[in-house]
């Protein structure tokens, strides 16, 4: 663990604990706007949250290869 400027500690295996948890439930969304019977190309609001999803998802992976050892 590490200390931050301000005297918190940093726990890297708490970080990547939390990060996991967050793709975790990303999938979990993903997963249920894709079996959604609404999901269609003029749906806007279930496909721009899809889009945020895959976006979300690769700057978690992003952050996986950053800080949390395979």
């Amino acid at each position: 663990m590490e200390k931050s400027k301000k005297g918190s500690v940093f726990s890297q295996k708490i970080l990547c604990a939390q990060l996991h948890a967050l793709y975790d439930l990303l999938q979990k969304r993903k997963a249920e706007i894709l079996a959604d019977p609404d999901l269609n190309p003029g749906n806007d609001e279930l496909n721009n949250e899809l889009e945020q999803i895959y976006h979300r998802c690769r700057l978690l992976q992003e952050c996986f290869e950053q800080f949390c050892p395979s």
